[in-house]
């Protein structure tokens, strides 16, 4: 894979792309990198976050995360 760097001000940038105010004034490094189409839309094809990583439950932790910031801070703090 082949990629693209250049420095440019990032004045250039902002009808392309939205900053940070903070880096409107500077000189910044562009990388343009090519996107492997493939492997993304494979592994997940939907628009959610939630549905792409519901593979990765664990749903005998499940029952047990509803309660774990209570039982947390009786642990710590002795109290509720």
């Amino acid at each position: 894979m082949e990629a693209v760097r250049k420095i440019v001000d990032a004045s250039l940038l902002a009808s392309v792309i939205s900053l940070p105010w903070k880096v409107k004034d500077l000189r910044v490094e562009v990388i343009v990198m090519p996107v492997n189409d493939t492997a993304e839309s494979a592994h997940c094809s939907g628009v959610s976050l939630k549905g792409c990583l519901k593979a990765y439950a664990n749903t005998a932790l499940m029952e047990q995360e509803k309660h774990a910031w209570e039982e947390h801070a009786v642990e710590k703090y002795d109290t509720l």
